[in-house]
């Protein structure tokens, strides 16, 4: 009796261990079928630069994915971006795979400088390359853009302590972008043809950049509160898809044209950046003008889009290699991701506005533009397509 009943003893916790690592194994199979959320870094110059990769529920790498490269704005980081435009929630029902890469010292490079230098109020004329200083604030509570603010030493979080150490050129951040793609596609199941951009403000200019200079990787664009600046060049090697959504009461980005306060260099309105994107891609002169009535009301909060106005649009069509080019005035908005989170003070950003969905509209959009087989640059992957 007593021989029986120590293997009884010694059997019992066989079998919780058994039951436990099941437990574990089940639990573990569970978490690989919803979304995977890593931060990755590569090294660019001796200088290491991070980005947060957000894959769907149930990736499985035998489907290929489109990818949506989201670039936040000046003095903010990947974190902020993902908490403010909710686009990984929207990526989990669609299928998409999320990248949201961090800036170096908080501000992208777009290749157009200050009108003015940091030091002084004399007027200097706009370059063709490098990037800007000033600006600050950001998400949360920073201060926003205008008026400086900011963190110390203009750093934010997402960084690492040797991008700014002995680092006062711009970054080369066509360079990154490149590079991260090489890495994402070496790891991921990614559709080559179907890799996108889009940002907000500093991001928003960054994502033009891309379609100027990435357009045999990027298939279209959705810059968000941000128009062309005047001294960009712009040479894409084929016909660019473009969505601008511009708010008309952006007190950052003017929607009529003038200066973006925050890097100090003048900018198009929102009108004839559209515009002038359509001659990039040799579409019809003229655009067709519609509304978007707003979005029926939010079941979280019906006060969201209370008294939310009618979107204008603007759409060139019969532009080259079915490009199209459009741009959404979003009426009473502003410097701000529609349907997102205010993140600083209205009358730092203005509003934002939940007469559209940013999220929605951007999809609806990059979803059916992809690049041609035969000019897509399968070099520049690194690796053979799947």
């Amino acid at each position: 009796m007593i021989s029986e009943r120590l293997r009884t003893k010694a059997v019992l916790p066989l079998f919780y261990i058994h039951a436990a690592v099941i437990c574990l194994l089940s639990l573990l199979a569970v978490m690989r079928s919803h979304a995977q959320e890593t931060q990755e870094k590569i090294d660019i110059d001796n200088v290491s630069r991070t980005f947060i990769l957000h894959l769907p529920q149930g990736y499985n790498d035998q489907q290929r994915y489109p990818l949506v490269i989201l670039l936040h704005g000046q003095n903010q980081d990947a974190d902020d971006m993902g908490r403010l435009t909710h686009f990984s929630q929207f990526a989990e029902k669609n299928g998409i795979i999320a990248v949201y890469p961090n800036a170096a010292r908080g501000q992208w490079n777009i290749g157009v400088h200050p009108e003015q230098p940091s030091s002084g109020m004399g007027r200097r004329g706009s370059g063709r390359h490098g990037g800007w200083g000033g600006g600050g604030g950001g998400y949360p509570g920073g201060g926003g853009y205008p008026g400086g603010g900011g963190y110390p030493g203009g750093q934010r979080g997402g960084q690492n302590p040797d991008e700014t150490k002995n680092h006062t050129e711009p970054a080369d951040d066509v360079a990154f972008l490149n590079q991260m793609l090489d890495q994402l596609m070496l790891k991921y199941s990614i559709d080559s043809h179907r890799i996108y951009a889009t940002g907000l403000g500093d991001g928003g200019f960054m994502a033009m950049r891309a379609g100027c200079n990435m357009a045999d990787r990027v298939a279209a664009i959705a810059p968000v509160s941000a128009s062309l600046p005047k001294a960009m060049i712009c040479l894409p090697s084929r016909p660019v898809p473009a969505l601008f959504i511009d708010g008309t009461d952006d007190p950052v980005v003017p929607y009529n044209g003038g200066t973006y306060k925050p890097g100090r260099f003048p900018v198009l309105s929102a009108e004839e950046s559209a515009k002038s994107w359509a001659k990039f891609d040799r579409c019809e002169e003229k655009p067709v003008q519609d509304k978007l009535s707003p979005m029926v009301n939010n079941k979280d909060d019906k006060n969201k889009d209370k008294g939310a106005k009618e979107t204008k649009t603007f759409t060139f069509s019969g532009c080259h290699d079915n490009a199209q080019v459009v741009l959404y005035a979003v009426k009473d908005g502003g410097n701000t991701w529609p349907g997102g989170e205010q993140y600083t003070t209205e009358k730092e950003v203005g509003k934002v506005s939940y007469a559209i969905s940013a999220n929605e509209s951007i999809w609806n959009f990059l979803n059916t533009k992809k690049i041609a087989t035969e000019t897509l640059s399968d070099q520049k992957t690194g690796t053979e397509q799947k």
